[in-house]
């Protein structure tokens, strides 16, 4: 039997399930699975879906990637931002909250990432999580985390505002209807979300203190949402606050979900399928991205092929509940992680639990304020806000950092996915206008060495005769025209340049239009009596320019092994004189 498949029908981490491993996966599954609970539930509210699908979604699914995954702390199960981008493609399509279709068309977009992903494993594209740049992913869960929170206000105020508005519509609505605020419910999430905010950060230092060490007390703060919320649900019996105007979960049906092939009917399939593609994207690499982290701490390894099929097949496990697509959650994996979780049976144990309460313990949440379920989704998507991503980009790079305010602007003020859309063009762009305007150096010797530096950096000799010019790029279309003006434009300031050596340390590849350009180079310099060199040419390029013809396109030129060995075959002419022979730069004004 091949090893692949070996290892996907007996996984290696099987083996490990006992002594201190054992113990530590299930200390790990019950406390992800008491995060679970709550966030499941108002996670499914938050895409407009029945609670109890949010339950669903964290049985099969996670039971799903654990046999198939190679991550051994991921949690996968319903995630925030694809919760509210299954609500603005439903939302958009027009169909209404609660009714049969909206079901239907979550189950929809859960069948089409589960299609798109197993066909992206079959292609084996897990590289496709190395073309989304940090800056653009950060500027997407940034702004779906404000577009997530907004969309939480009525809960927590009772200002009904309009689903289909942006940002601003949404904050002129809130401030046109002061009247239809009440208090009940601003009290209620008012005083639950300053509970869980309290048990994020100071609630865990407090419990230190008491003696539980950093590592206890974390993880009871981690248990502190469920108590929260169950705290929350014997308030609102005990003060019978339905009665007074604060909306609760109501029943929750009892059991678990009943396996169905409904999900093969794929309705207004084709309008889905761009937020389907958005949702599969957007979770694989923010899947990856955590799995990657926490593999690096423990020294494992993650196969990003294999992570496609494994969050396929999650996805499968969803559409046959019936329920919202899925991806690896953040907040759960690190919880997860550090509850110590050794293998992907901790995965299996919160599923077993979830489940549990889904047949058991469902009629315990009957009234549940609605506001506090929109209080732990607020607190729950507040780290999705990454303004130290954006200072550390627009710092370093403000193209990146444009990318992702460009993407935040979009995502908030227009559309989720035309926002996330406009910040993937902007990164293209800006890698085009990069490559196609790349750093071309004169170069000369360091006096005394055999190393070769940028004029205009260093103290270098040049000679009268000789051009060195080293080309930071590999060369392709949209580079080459600019390439050609350079040289064209720097032989023309130095009458006395017989030979251009073009050093090629960093050209990784040539292709078809930059290989023309330099066929057309080698013509136009021959006519002006320069002949063209190449030097530190990498084996692949030079063997693929031998096949093109190039190098016999050259005539007299030569191909040299490096620098030196083009410096002592050409250079013969050799003189100090600063005008036109040597530099003898200072380092004042001397370019980045």
């Amino acid at each position: 039997m091949p090893p692949r498949l070996r290892s996907l029908i007996y996984p290696d981490w099987i083996r490990e399930c006992r002594g201190a491993s054992l113990r530590d996966d299930l200390l790990a599954g019950v406390i992800t699975a008491v995060l679970l609970v709550p966030q499941g539930m108002a996670l499914a509210m938050l895409a407009g879906l029945p609670p109890v699908l949010g339950l669903y979604a964290g049985i099969l699914p996670p039971l799903f990637y654990a046999l198939l995954g190679s991550s051994r702390a991921l949690a996968v199960g319903p995630v925030s931002v694809a919760a509210v981008l299954v609500a603005s493609a439903l939302g958009n399509l027009g169909y209404v909250p609660g009714d049969p279709a909206w079901i239907q068309g979550a189950v929809t977009l859960a069948t089409l990432s589960m299609i798109i992903l197993l066909t992206m494993a079959a292609l084996q594209l897990g590289a496709l999580v190395n073309y989304l740049s940090h800056p653009v992913l950060a500027g997407f869960t940034s702004g779906a985390a404000v577009v997530i929170i907004m969309s939480q206000v009525p809960q927590l105020t009772g200002i009904e505002l309009p689903r289909d508005a942006a940002l601003p519509g949404q904050v002129l609505a809130l401030a046109a209807n002061p009247d239809q605020l009440r208090l009940p419910v601003v009290v209620t999430g008012g005083a639950v979300l300053l509970c869980l905010l309290l048990a994020r950060g100071p609630l865990t230092r407090v419990l230190q203190r008491l003696g539980l060490g950093e590592e206890r007390g974390r993880l009871a703060s981690r248990c502190m949402p469920l108590l929260i919320i169950l705290a929350a649900t014997g308030v609102a019996a005990l003060l019978a606050l339905e009665s007074r105007g604060v909306p609760v979960v109501g029943e929750i049906p009892t059991g678990l979900p009943r396996p169905s092939l409904e999900f093969l009917v794929l309705k207004d399939w084709r309008d889905l399928l761009p937020a389907a593609l958005v949702i599969s994207i957007i979770g694989y690499v923010e899947s990856v991205s955590v799995a990657r982290v926490l593999a690096w701490r423990r020294r494992q390894r993650i196969d990003p092929n294999r992570e496609l099929l494994a969050l396929g097949a999650a996805n499968a496990g969803a559409a046959f509940s019936g329920t919202l697509p899925v991806a690896g959650g953040f907040a759960r994996s690190v919880v997860n992680f550090e509850a110590g979780a050794r293998t992907q049976l901790a995965g299996i144990i919160t599923a077993s639990l979830v489940a549990l309460t889904a047949l058991l313990l469902t009629p315990l949440f009957h009234t549940l304020p609605l506001p506090a379920l929109a209080a732990l989704i607020i607190v729950a998507v507040l780290p999705l806000i990454d303004i130290h991503t954006f200072r550390s980009a627009w710092r370093y790079d403000r193209a990146d950092g444009l990318a992702m305010a460009i993407t935040f602007l979009g995502v908030v003020l227009v559309d989720i996915e035309l926002g996330l859309l406009a910040g993937l063009c902007l990164s293209v762009i800006a890698l085009l206008w990069r490559t196609s305007h790349p750093h071309v150096a004169i170069v000369g010797r360091v006096p005394g060495t055999s190393y070769y530096r940028n004029v205009e950096r260093q103290e270098v000799d040049t000679w009268p005769n000789l051009l060195l010019l080293r080309i930071d790029e590999s060369l392709y279309f949209a580079n080459s025209a600019y390439i050609e003006q350079v040289v064209g434009n720097t032989v023309a300031e130095r009458p006395a340049v017989r030979h251009v050596v073009l050093i090629c340390t960093a050209v990784n590849h040539i292709d078809h239009s930059a290989l023309e350009t330099l066929h057309g180079m080698t013509e136009n310099l021959r006519e002006a009596g320069v002949t063209l060199h190449l030097a530190a040419v990498k084996g692949p390029v030079l063997d693929r320019l031998q096949a093109s013809g190039l190098l016999d396109a050259l005539g007299d030129g030569q191909v040299f092994f490096n620098t030196e060995q083009a410096v002592l075959t050409l250079g013969q002419d050799r003189t100090k004189a600063p005008d036109a022979t040597t530099d003898t730069a200072s380092g004042e004004n001397r370019k980045p």
